[in-house]
Parts: C-alpha cells; sequence; structure tokens
C-alpha cells in the first residue's frame, strides 16, 4: 500500500488539489446559499474542472476507439508546462494520456474492449484458482461491475457511469499488467513492430516517471476526476485513484466539511486535526482535504478497512491558499472574507 508522501509526492496530484481548492470555494458559497448539488447529482465543480477528467499513463493504450495507433508531439516537459497542460486537458471530453516527454487530450477509448477485458481476465483467474476438478457452476463470470465496485468506495453504487466504468477497466493494466499484454497481443493483432513498441511504453508505466530537478510529473496511476459528489460532507468532485497494487487496492482524495461526521472518523483513526489541514473556511464551515486508502479485496467485494490521512495544504501540496482564494473571489465573485494564511 503506498503512502501518503508516494500518492501526493507529483505534480498532477497537487495541481488537480489546487484546482479543486478554488472549485472548493465555489462549493462553500453554494452550500450556505442551500445550492449544493445533490450528492449523486452532476456539477460539483468549478470553472477549472467543469467537464471532469481521466489521467492514463500513455503506455496503457496503444491505440484509440478507431485503432488508431497513439501519436503525438515529443518534447521536454517542465512543471510549468505541465501544469498547464493538466488544466488545459480538464476542457475537454474522453481521456488524457501521459507520457513521459509529452501529452494527448481528449483520446475517445473503446469501452466495451476494456470491459471485455477485465471480463474475460478476472473470470479467467478466478477459475484457475478452483481446486475442485469438478464443474460446479456455469453462472460463475466476473463482470466490470464486480471490478469497479471493488475499486469504489462504499458509497458510490451503480449504476455506474462511463467514466467510472473506462478508468476502472483500464487500470487493470497496472493490477495484472502481464495478463492485460497477454489479452492485447492475443485480441489485437498487432505488428511485431507495434507489439515490441507497446511492450516497452507498458514497461515505462509500470515506474514513475521522474525528472532530475523536481517532483516526478505523474505517478504510476490512473487519475479519475468525478464532478459528483457521492457523500453528505463532501463539497467538490470525488478524486480516485487507481492501480495503485494488488486488485481492489485504491485512494480517493475528497474535501469534506469538518462536521460531526469527519470528527467522529478521525476520532477512531486517532487523528487530530488542525489548523495546518484546514483548505478553506466560508460560512462557519471548515474544510479539509482527506486521502483514504483502501486495502486489497475479491472481484465484487469492498474493502472496508483503510488508512486515512488528512493532507496538510502548504507542507504536502505546497498550495498558496491565499493566492487560490484571490482568484476564486474574482472569478466566482465571492465576498470577501478572511483567507487562511
Amino acid at each position: 500500500m503506498p503512502s501518503k508522501n508516494e500518492i501526493l509526492g507529483n505534480v498532477l496530484i497537487k495541481e488537480l488539489i489546487a484546482i479543486r481548492t478554488d472549485t472548493l470555494w465555489r462549493m462553500l458559497v453554494l452550500l450556505k446559499k442551500d445550492q449544493l448539488p445533490e450528492v449523486n447529482e452532476e456539477g460539483a465543480t468549478g470553472k477549472l474542472d467543469n467537464k471532469g477528467a481521466i489521467f492514463i499513463p500513455g503506455g496503457l493504450i496503444y491505440q484509440d476507439v478507431d485503432d488508431k495507433e497513439i501519436e503525438y508531439k515529443h518534447q521536454d516537459l517542465d512543471d510549468a508546462q505541465f501544469r498547464r497542460k493538466i488544466r488545459e486537458s480538464l476542457k475537454y471530453d474522453n481521456a488524457t494520456l501521459l507520457f513521459p516527454d509529452g501529452v494527448v487530450n481528449s483520446v475517445n477509448l473503446d469501452t466495451g474492449f476494456f470491459t471485455r477485458t477485465v471480463r474475460i481476465i478476472y473470470t479467467a483467474k478466478a477459475a484457475s484458482h478452483r481446486r475442485l476438478r469438478r464443474i460446479s457452476s456455469v453462472d460463475d463470470d466476473i463482470d466490470a461491475k464486480d471490478i469497479i465496485r471493488s475499486h469504489s468506495p462504499p458509497y458510490v453504487d451503480p449504476p455506474y457511469g462511463s467514466r467510472t466504468r473506462i478508468s476502472t477497466c483500464v487500470a487493470v493494466g497496472l493490477i495484472d499488467p502481464n495478463l492485460y499484454f497477454g489479452y492485447c497481443k492475443r485480441e489485437c493483432n498487432l505488428s511485431k513492430e507495434r507489439l515490441r513498441l507497446f511492450a516497452e511504453r507498458l514497461n515505462v508505466v509500470l515506474e514513475p516517471q521522474t525528472p532530475t530537478d523536481g517532483d516526478r510529473l505523474f505517478p504510476p496511476y490512473v487519475v479519475v476526476c468525478h464532478d459528483t459528489r457521492y457523500k453528505d460532507n463532501s463539497l467538490t468532485g470525488l478524486i480516485r485513484i487507481l492501480g495503485i497494487g494488488k486488485f481492489g487496492e485504491f485512494s480517493t482524495i475528497t474535501f469534506e466539511m469538518l462536521d460531526g461526521q469527519l470528527t467522529a472518523e478521525l476520532k477512531r483513526k486517532e487523528i487530530e486535526p488542525s489548523e495546518d489541514h484546514v483548505f478553506a473556511e466560508y460560512g462557519g464551515v471548515k474544510a479539509l482535504g482527506v486521502l483514504r486508502t483502501y486495502e486489497p479485496t475479491n472481484p465484487g467485494k469492498r474493502s472496508l478497512k483503510y488508512d486515512l490521512d488528512l493532507i496538510a495544504p502548504q507542507k504536502d501540496v505546497g498550495l498558496d491558499l491565499d493566492h487560490i482564494y484571490k482568484q476564486a473571489r474574482r472569478r466566482y465573485r465571492i465576498k470577501k472574507v478572511r483567507a487562511k494564511q
């Protein structure tokens, strides 16, 4: 199970947290006006993340829905350039593919292919672990809903949307890369040269991309920015981080009110919040950033065991909260309040 630093220690996650902090100010104003989106309603976003997003390590994908090979312009990316590309990506639908030397926006993926991939891989894997030689059932297929359920927090229930489905299914390439590669090799009839290139890119994915002069640009995970809150005390869309380890291991990042529900949970986990953990405060409501990492489980099951960490905006992700507040105040026409310094 990765540590908090391993999850947060990259430019992608830090920039998404900065963007969602901007959104947080809009949501706090809506909360005060009693206009917060319902828990399962879309729209828990701001002007910077209105469409949500899926960020996928590019080596997991060898072609788009039209069977066209993924091509991109190679370039040296520094932190500032990469942050601009992340913000640009949030303006488009579909998936964003991340390479060590480039970013590809708005890639349309074949949802049906990835759904079949996970269903066949995990149905076959489950069958291979049976000890009895006798066939006991013909109804033991594992489908995409089972896979998604195992990689979603307890408060996210079906029906699952396309963003949830495709991101979870693609993450199988990180959880079981050899099975994923073997299935793609069999099904997609790639030439030897394309197969070699796919294998090379997939191997690169399995290691974090690390520049020499700072944070790595992105982690070897699939990162999903949902535009739905999903739970009562969440204020912005959920962020899910997939493919972090064994089957069923995943992380979530939420921005939550410091209410009785969160306070009781922190007490159970023996965590004491401080002012250093407050991302924003408005209308008497304090908002904290919460990282939860769920333990492995089996297909169709949900693990109720998880580690919880509070995110310190300045110490953990280097945010300038005053700067974000000033921009958000102009962007959303927020009545001036005293911002956290």
